[in-house]
């Protein structure tokens, strides 16, 4: 019987340290290709021309403000900042388990602490500029995005080995 996966419980890392009990959401980067749309001569439509994938970003909100990701803030290297998520998957139908496993690299770029109530549930939201990018469920690579050194691989593919081979990149 076919059922959705649903997240039963999940754990966020930040260089090194856990956030057991404090994240609320994570929210994974959108995957888009950019692009631009290419009609020639004898084509009754345009193609999709793909010019690289759209920045990665991740948001993250937190029951409270998180010392350790205030410290990243607008720190200088491009992959300051590395976040692991872990979450466990059920499966409805066999309540079977997937293991989804997300690191990401980049640095944190937004911090919104909202509004501060006295007895009032606290809520602080964290954006990260990402560089690197690796999601694995059951311990099999899905994506893997290393923006800094070329890498794009798409269930086990890396669509960007023969680019990085034919400009001596390998």
């Amino acid at each position: 019987m076919n059922l959705p996966r649903k997240l039963k419980d999940m754990v966020v890392h930040g260089n090194g340290e856990s956030f057991m009990g404090e994240c609320k959401t994570f929210t994974r980067p959108t995957l888009e290709m950019e692009g631009e749309d290419h009609r020639g001569g004898g084509m009754i439509a345009p193609v999709k021309i793909f010019n690289g994938l759209a920045a990665l970003e991740v948001e993250h909100v937190y029951g409270g403000e998180i010392p350790a990701l205030n410290a990243t803030f607008a720190e200088h290297a491009v992959d300051a900042t590395q976040l692991r998520f872990t979450g466990a998957y059920q499966r409805e139908g066999s309540g079977d388990y997937d293991r989804v496993e997300i690191t990401v690299r980049g640095r944190t770029y937004g911090i919104d602490a909202g509004g501060d109530e006295v007895g009032g549930d606290t809520e602080v939201t964290y954006k990260t500029a990402c560089v690197y990018y690796k999601q694995t469920r059951n311990g099999r690579v899905e994506f893997e995005i290393d923006i800094m050194n070329k890498v794009f691989i798409v269930n086990g593919v890396d669509r960007m080995a023969q680019e990085r081979s034919i400009l001596g990149l390998n």
